[in-house]
């Protein structure tokens, strides 16, 4: 059973996406140490050529602009492998964001291989899994932060957590059919950090369309966003909003709380 985001006038509606994921592949993305709930990951403006820009001066830029970002939906698809992993693993599905008065939100919804509904407001996570009919519930440390509900947060910069350096990329990515983008590379400044380092790909209008996480095991979680749709929540009231960054299982779901 796959999770429909749909209302506030049927504006939301996720057309034509599919779906996500198992729970390596969350874990892949979710966790690493020592980095808060809202760090920050402002886009560089997109330099139309092909000409790149001082890795700092794209963090600044990024900052600028997903602090004027409330809301967002988008399509994903993503693969993870590595020596760890056994053979490559793929998903698609499609998520939600949005900026509260008091906490930022994010909800992942799965919908291949197996259907999973995944909601954080970076301090509390459930996790549906249709396939163990279980929902878990589980507080968030530092090592759990979601990293692209932290980067759409945009609270602090992104040099009090990582350090900025120019992409070094050792995937090759040139037979796919990606638009001109930007790159830069983070590397943890925490030591005890899961995370070895992270590539950001930033497209038109300052959006990250591609992030790549390397562990320190040399797995390898590459997640392309698509169909993204800024501030389309603009119009959402507080009830509008608790129903889309809710979930309510099917009856007989066994519920897990940790």
């Amino acid at each position: 059973m796959f999770i429909e985001v749909s209302g506030i006038d049927d504006q939301l509606e996720f057309r034509d996406i599919q779906p996500i994921t198992d729970m390596q592949l969350l874990r892949s993305y979710r966790c690493f140490n020592g980095l808060a709930v809202g760090l920050v990951v402002s886009l560089l403006a997109f330099i139309g050529e092909t000409r790149a820009q001082d890795p700092e001066q794209l963090a600044a830029e990024l900052q600028d602009t997903y602090e004027a970002v409330n809301s967002m939906s988008f399509s994903f698809s993503q693969t993870t492998s590595g020596p760890m992993t056994g053979r490559p693993k793929s998903g698609k599905g499609n998520g939600l964001y949005a900026r509260t008065a008091d906490k930022p939100l994010m909800r992942w919804n799965y919908l291949t291989p197996d259907p999973q509904v995944i909601i954080s407001d970076g301090k509390t996570i459930s996790m549906y899994f249709e396939k163990l009919n279980q929902l878990i519930f589980s507080e968030v440390d530092e090592a759990q932060t979601d990293i692209l509900l932290s980067f759409f947060a945009a609270s602090e910069p992104l040099d009090r957590h990582f350090t900025i350096l120019p992409p070094f990329l050792e995937t090759d990515i040139s037979a796919e059919e990606l638009p001109e983008m930007q790159s830069l590379r983070l590397e943890p400044l925490d030591k005890n950090s899961q995370i070895k380092n992270i590539h950001l790909w930033i497209g038109e209008n300052s959006i990250i369309r591609r992030i790549e996480l390397l562990d320190h095991f040399d797995t390898r979680t590459t997640i392309n966003l698509s169909n993204i749709a800024i501030n389309p929540l603009e119009t959402a009231n507080q009830q509008e909003l608790e129903k889309l960054f809710t979930f309510v299982p099917p009856e007989g779901t066994e519920i897990i709380r940790q």
